[in-house]
């Protein structure tokens, strides 16, 4: 028996009835040492370079986050063009899958700016709408569950604090375009280039901050 899109947006996910295409780019190519990031990184920091334990440790758990958000990405990507292609009662539970990946993937994407920025409040302004804010806003939301239900941060009816639309991640309070996720990523990727040889890193990231053309986001 078919789904009413009533049922579908109060007992599935907010919206979900409307959740019809999306464009999500595949990052996964952004790099030729995409993958490899953390290995580089392990080789050099113990052949090429001495570092005090504290950066090494900072810049290893960097890495780290940062391939693991690619990975949840592509993961939530492939789960929700698998929806999207069969968008029947039998593919609910493809959904609830993406989302699982997108929570992920947000919680390890800021969590490497974080680990980056070595745990100083200098990401973003409160309220500024910058990428990295909203990106915070929604890893809060997915990450307190609890605390959005009972402070009715979640849509009315509705099932889930973070959710799908046409155009990207949805919370009550913000958006992450599909564009601007794909975007993070690429910054991620621009420091992960640097990080993963310490003895080259700073002369990279000057490079990247004094062409215009290229580098991280001013969010970061």
């Amino acid at each position: 028996m078919p789904f009413t899109s009533q049922f579908k947006d109060k007992f599935v996910a907010p919206e979900i009835s409307s959740f019809t295409a999306a464009s999500i780019s595949d990052v996964s190519a952004v790099s030729a040492e995409q993958g490899y990031w953390l290995l580089n990184f392990m080789l050099s920091s113990a052949l090429r370079v001495t570092m005090d334990d504290a950066l090494r440790r900072t810049l290893y758990n960097f890495l780290r986050r940062t391939e693991a958000a690619f990975r949840e990405y592509e993961a939530a990507r492939q789960a929700t063009l698998a929806y999207l292609a069969n968008p029947n009662p039998d593919a609910v539970s493809q959904y609830i899958v993406a989302i699982d990946h997108w929570e992920v993937f947000l919680s390890q994407a800021y969590q490497a700016w974080c680990l980056l920025a070595k745990g100083q409040k200098i990401l973003f302004e409160p309220g500024d709408g910058s990428v990295t804010q909203r990106l915070n806003l929604l890893y809060n939301r997915a990450k307190h569950a609890e605390k959005a239900i009972t402070s009715q941060q979640l849509p009315p009816d509705g099932t889930l604090p973070v959710w799908l639309k046409n155009d990207g991640l949805h919370c009550v309070e913000s958006i992450l375009t599909f564009e601007e996720i794909a975007e993070v990523l690429k910054d991620l990727a621009l420091w992960a280039d640097a990080v993963q040889d310490p003895l080259t890193m700073r002369e990279k990231i000057m490079a990247q901050y004094s062409s215009p053309a290229s580098g991280p986001t001013q969010e970061t």
